[in-house]
């Protein structure tokens, strides 16, 4: 099998690109933007995206901005399987924007906003899935700064822990242990406060027994528990 026939392999495995035929995801060029980054590399850094959309085959990242003061600040952290990058499929909006490398080695494969839109053009019915993708990922973000505005520290861990545990769980189960890609400093950025004050509430969500927070894996000892706590 030859990159190429991987490549398609690959970018099939996403619902998003069921659909796709062997020639339509050689015309999005993907095997020449595939990429392999280590830990704390960038994949771009504020207005070097070059107008690309990446696909997160391996690994996780990290997305975020830096203030003034040069403060890092965390909007979202990416899995396997998560799409990134010129998702309004804009030109540069002056967004001051970087994906890193977070906890081991990461594979992206992507393609040109051009590419795609070119594809789009032909397949309204991806086009249809695409938008309705892109705004359940609004849709989350939002969510997640209506909690930092209206909810107290513990409340946003809860709701942040709950997040995690629907997004790494595969089935129904309950209670869940999966590996660790998170820093207390990325947990408070994530939830907007600090890092002391991150690391003192996850303690005593541990004493209370909802959850264990270590560096290599975190478990959620009940996931209803901790929604009946979020309501």
């Amino acid at each position: 099998m030859n990159i190429e026939d991987s490549s398609f392999i690959l970018l099939r495995q996403h619902r998003l690109f069921r659909q796709l035929t062997y020639k339509e995801c050689s015309e999005l060029n993907i095997v020449s933007g595939f990429m392999s980054k280590k830990k704390n590399e960038f994949v771009y850094l504020n207005s070097l995206r070059n107008d690309r959309l990446y696909f997160l085959k391996k690994g996780y990242i990290k997305i975020g901005t830096y203030d003034k003061e040069g403060n890092e600040k965390i909007k979202e952290v990416l899995s396997q399987g998560d799409i990134f990058g010129q998702l309004s499929l804009e030109g540069d909006t002056g967004e001051q924007e970087f994906a890193q490398v977070i906890r081991s080695e990461a594979n992206i494969c992507s393609f040109t906003v051009e590419d795609f839109e070119k594809i789009l053009m032909k397949r309204p019915d991806l086009a249809i899935s695409f938008t309705k993708l892109v705004g359940l990922k609004i849709k989350g973000l939002q969510s997640r700064i209506t909690s930092i505005i209206y909810k107290d520290v513990r409340a946003r861990l809860i709701d942040f822990f709950i997040y995690l545990a629907h997004k790494e769980r595969k089935d129904k189960e309950d209670e869940l242990t999966f590996k660790n890609y998170l820093t207390h400093a990325e947990v408070a950025s994530l939830v907007g406060c600090t890092r002391q004050t991150a690391t003192t509430f996850i303690n005593k969500l541990e004493e209370e027994g909802l959850l264990e927070f270590s560096r290599q894996q975190i478990r959620i000892k009940s996931i209803s528990k901790l929604e009946s706590l979020a309501d």
